[in-house]
């Protein structure tokens, strides 16, 4: 395995770990705020996933559906850390395909958190938005934040592409 395969890996797996923290705290804070259990949003898609769930008010909190939801969770946050990860070490060896890379981001972005909203708002009803909003987006600048720090090249990159030019390489 190559030095660049292992920091891909490394880099990878550190980002979605930090990621699923982000949202784990963020989410949890969220139900507590509405005067949920702080295990609520992961009972909900656990039941909904694994066991069933069609109606909200039959939600019963217990260890397997938020186990579950857990675990599907945290898998998902670790394969986009490590394409985060691809993509930043992409970006540091090919320059010009940073705004390639932001599209990438972006579109998968906005993909995961369609289908997230899709799925979860007949679950959790009008609130359903704001959880997965400001879930996401605590997983994306923390793991963001994360790479962008464990990156120095593409951090001097970054700083050295001026503003309204696109970068020739």
């Amino acid at each position: 395995m190559t030095e660049r395969t292992k920091l891909i890996l490394a880099g990878g797996l550190a980002a979605g770990l930090i990621g699923y923290a982000a949202v784990v705290v963020v989410v949890g804070a969220i139900n507590v705020l509405m005067g949920r259990s702080l295990f609520h949003t992961a009972a909900m898609f656990g039941a909904a996933m694994f066991y069933g769930l069609e109606d909200p008010a039959a939600l019963q909190i217990s260890a397997g559906p938020v186990l579950a939801y857990n675990m599907v969770h945290v898998l998902t946050l670790l394969a986009v850390g490590l394409f985060a990860s691809w993509l930043v070490s992409l970006a540091e060896e090919y320059p010009a395909a940073q705004y390639f890379i932001l599209v990438a981001l972006v579109f998968v972005a906005f993909h995961l958190f369609a289908a997230l909203l899709l799925f979860a708002g007949p679950l959790l009803g009008g609130s359903a938005w704001i959880v997965v909003l400001v879930g996401g987006m605590a997983a994306a600048v923390a793991m963001g934040w994360y790479l962008l720090k464990t990156h120095p090249l593409l951090q001097k990159e970054l700083r050295e592409i001026p503003m309204g030019e696109v970068p020739t390489e």
